[in-house]
């Protein structure tokens, strides 16, 4: 799983949730992609872990 920054809202297809602006969230870096094609790359930017939260 890798984190997500939401950056406009939209409701997931599959899970008819409704994510909001400055949201973070859990999904496959799979989901994500699949997201980036049905709506477009505008929706969601990866936030990066810092090595010490891990």
């Amino acid at each position: 799983m890798a984190k997500f920054k939401v950056l406009k809202t939209f409701k997931d297809i599959h899970t008819k949730k409704i994510y909001k602006i400055d949201q973070e969230i859990d999904m496959t870096v799979k989901r994500a992609t699949e997201v980036e094609e049905n709506l477009d790359s505008s929706f969601l930017s990866r936030v990066e872990e810092k090595e010490d939260e891990k």
